[in-house]
C-alpha cells in the first residue's frame, strides 16, 4: 500500500473507530440519568494522531509525570470539608498541564461522527441541525432526568457550535478552557483520548506538591499574575496564561480559571479510595476542584485544597466548571 492509501486507510479507520465509541457512548449516556450516571466500562479510547486530532494528540503526549510517593491530602487549619490533615500514599500519574480546550473539545465531537448538518452559534444548538440522539448527548434543556447529555450546548456560555456539519469552537475562544460539560461528558472525553479524570487526591497531590503548599506556587495570596479570576459570567482567559501560578510539578490554572471535575464522590475525609467514593456509577455530586473565575474567587477558595466548590451536579454543565485529564504511569 502506498503512502497515500495508508493515510486514506487510516483516516477510515479512525471514522469507524470514532463511530463505534459514539454508539456505546450513546448507550450508556442513555443507561444513566442526572441521578444514576453512565457506565462508560465499555468505552475503548480512540488512537489519537497528530493529523486528526493534532490539540488532543498533543495533550497525551505532553503530560505531566507527577511521581509516586505520600502527599499531604487536606489541612487542619482549613474550613470542616478540608479537615482533617493526613497523609496518603500515591503511585505515580500524569496529569494534563492545562485544563481541556473548546477547540481540543471540539476535536472530540467531531470525531463521535455524530449525525450533524447545516449550523448553529455557541448556545443555540436546534434540533433540526441533529438526530434525536445527538440532541440528547448536546443538549441540557430544564430538566434533570432523561438521557445523561455530555455537553450543554444549548446553554450561553457554551463556547462550542456547528459550521456547515462541523463542530467549531467560538472565534478567540479556541483555546480558552471549554464549558458546560458534564461530568459524564468530561469523562468521556478522557476516556476517548485513552485517559481518566483524576481522583481528588492526585489532584491535590499535584496542586500541593510534595511539601504540601497552602497555593499551586507556594504560602503567598493569590495576585493577579498567577491566577485568572473576573467575577463576570462567560469572560474566561486562555488556558496556561497564568504561569507564575503554576504548580512545584509545573502544572497550569490549578486556582482560578474553571473549576475542575475529578472522579471523587463528595464525601467527608480522611480520602479513603476503598470506600466507595471512586466508584463511577453510583449517584452523587463529584468533588470539583481549584477554585472559579466567578464564583469561588477569594484567597480562601483558590486555596490547593479547596473543595467545596459552587454548584457541582454531576448531570448538568456548568459555566464555571472544566476539567483536565489524568492517566496512569
Amino acid at each position: 500500500m502506498d503512502g497515500t492509501g495508508a493515510k486514506k486507510a487510516s483516516a477510515s479507520l479512525a471514522v469507524s473507530l470514532g463511530t463505534a465509541f459514539a454508539a456505546l457512548l450513546i448507550h450508556a449516556c442513555h443507561a444513566g440519568t442526572a441521578d444514576a450516571p453512565p457506565d462508560f466500562s465499555r468505552l475503548s479510547p480512540v488512537p489519537l494522531t497528530q493529523r486528526d486530532a493534532p490539540l488532543s494528540w498533543r495533550a497525551n503526549t505532553e503530560m505531566i509525570p507527577i511521581p509516586g510517593g505520600v502527599y499531604t491530602i487536606g489541612r487542619d487549619d482549613g474550613p470542616p470539608g478540608e479537615r482533617p490533615a493526613h497523609a496518603l500514599a500515591l503511585q505515580g500519574f500524569r496529569l494534563d498541564r492545562t485544563e481541556v480546550t473548546n477547540a481540543a473539545f471540539a476535536e472530540f465531537l467531531n470525531a463521535l461522527q455524530l449525525e450533524v448538518t447545516g449550523s448553529f452559534a455557541a448556545g443555540e444548538i436546534r434540533s433540526r441541525n441533529v438526530s434525536d440522539q445527538a440532541f440528547e448527548l448536546l443538549h441540557e434543556g430544564r430538566e434533570s432526568s432523561g438521557p445523561y447529555p455530555i455537553i450543554a450546548l444549548d446553554d450561553d456560555e457554551a463556547r462550542i457550535g456547528l459550521n456547515d456539519g462541523v463542530f467549531i469552537p467560538t472565534a478567540g475562544y479556541e483555546d480558552h478552557p471549554v464549558t458546560e460539560t458534564t461530568w459524564a461528558g468530561a469523562r468521556a472525553y478522557c476516556a476517548w483520548r485513552g485517559a481518566r479524570l483524576p481522583s481528588e487526591a492526585e489532584w491535590g497531590a499535584a496542586a500541593r506538591g510534595p511539601d504540601g503548599r497552602l497555593y499551586p506556587w507556594g504560602s503567598e495570596r493569590p495576585t493577579e499574575d498567577r491566577v485568572f479570576v473576573s467575577g463576570r459570567t462567560g469572560v474566561t482567559a486562555p488556558v496556561g496564561s497564568r504561569p507564575a501560578g503554576a504548580s512545584a510539578f509545573g502544572v497550569l490554572d490549578m486556582a482560578g480559571s474553571l473549576a475542575e471535575w475529578t472522579s471523587s464522590l463528595n464525601r467527608p475525609y480522611p480520602y479513603d479510595p476503598s470506600d466507595g467514593r471512586e466508584v463511577p456509577d453510583v449517584a452523587g455530586e463529584r468533588v470539583t476542584r481549584g477554585g472559579d473565575y466567578i464564583y469561588d474567587t477569594d484567597a480562601g477558595q483558590l486555596t490547593a485544597t479547596h473543595r467545596d466548590g459552587f454548584s457541582n451536579a454531576p448531570g448538568r454543565g456548568h459555566r464555571h466548571i472544566g476539567f483536565r485529564c489524568a492517566a496512569s504511569s
